[in-house]
C-alpha cells in the first residue's frame, strides 16, 4: 500500500500528509463539524507538543493552507477486546494499539477521495510503526454510523466488547 506524494482533488492539488508545525495555516479549516474544527485549530498543536497525539496535515499545494488532517496516538486494550477473536489466542493480557483519534477534511476538499487517502496514509504509517514498536491494531471511534460504514469499507471490524461503535483494523 503506497501513499501518493501529491493528490489532485478535482481542481485542488494537495501535498502528501506531513507533521503539523507552526507554519501551517489552520484559519480557513472548516469540515462542517465543530468538534473536529476546534480540535485542529485550538488543541492539536498542544496535544502534539505534549506527545498525546501526532497530527498529520495535508495542504493545498504551494501553500500551507490545511485542508485535511488526522491524528495518531498509542494506547492499550485488554485481550478480550481484540478482534478477530483468533488474535486473542496465546496473546498477552494487554495489547498495544495505535489510535486514529481525529480525522477531518475541509468542505472545499470533501468528496474528492481525500478522506480515503488520509486513511490510507494513517494505515501505512501505523503498519510501518508497528514494525518498529509493537502495535497489534489500528483503532478508531467513529462519531456516527455513516463514518463507521466508511471504516468498514476499509477493512475495520466492529469491536462491541470495547464499545458499540469502536472499530479495529488488525495490523498483522
Amino acid at each position: 500500500m503506497s501513499t501518493p506524494s501529491v493528490r489532485k482533488a478535482e481542481s485542488l492539488e494537495l501535498t502528501a500528509p506531513e507533521k503539523l508545525n507552526e507554519s501551517h495555516d489552520l484559519s480557513a479549516f472548516d469540515c462542517g463539524d465543530d468538534s473536529i474544527n476546534e480540535y485542529l485549530t485550538k488543541r492539536a498543536a498542544k496535544a502534539q507538543s505534549a506527545k498525546h497525539a501526532t497530527v498529520f496535515v495535508t495542504c493545498i499545494r504551494g501553500s500551507k493552507t490545511v485542508v485535511g488532517y488526522y491524528t495518531l496516538s498509542s494506547g492499550m486494550i485488554m485481550r478480550a477486546g481484540v478482534v478477530p477473536r483468533k488474535a486473542q489466542r496465546n496473546s498477552p493480557d494487554q495489547h498495544p494499539i495505535t489510535i486514529l483519534g481525529r480525522m477531518g477534511v475541509c468542505k472545499t476538499a470533501q468528496r474528492t477521495g481525500l478522506s480515503r487517502d488520509l486513511l490510507r496514509d494513517a494505515i501505512v504509517r501505523s503498519i510501518n510503526a508497528s514494525n518498529e514498536i509493537g502495535s497489534t491494531a489500528l483503532v478508531v471511534h467513529p462519531l456516527n454510523e455513516q463514518l463507521a460504514q466508511f471504516y468498514e469499507k476499509a477493512g475495520f471490524i466492529r469491536s462491541p466488547c470495547l464499545s458499540a461503535i469502536t472499530m479495529m483494523l488488525p495490523l498483522q
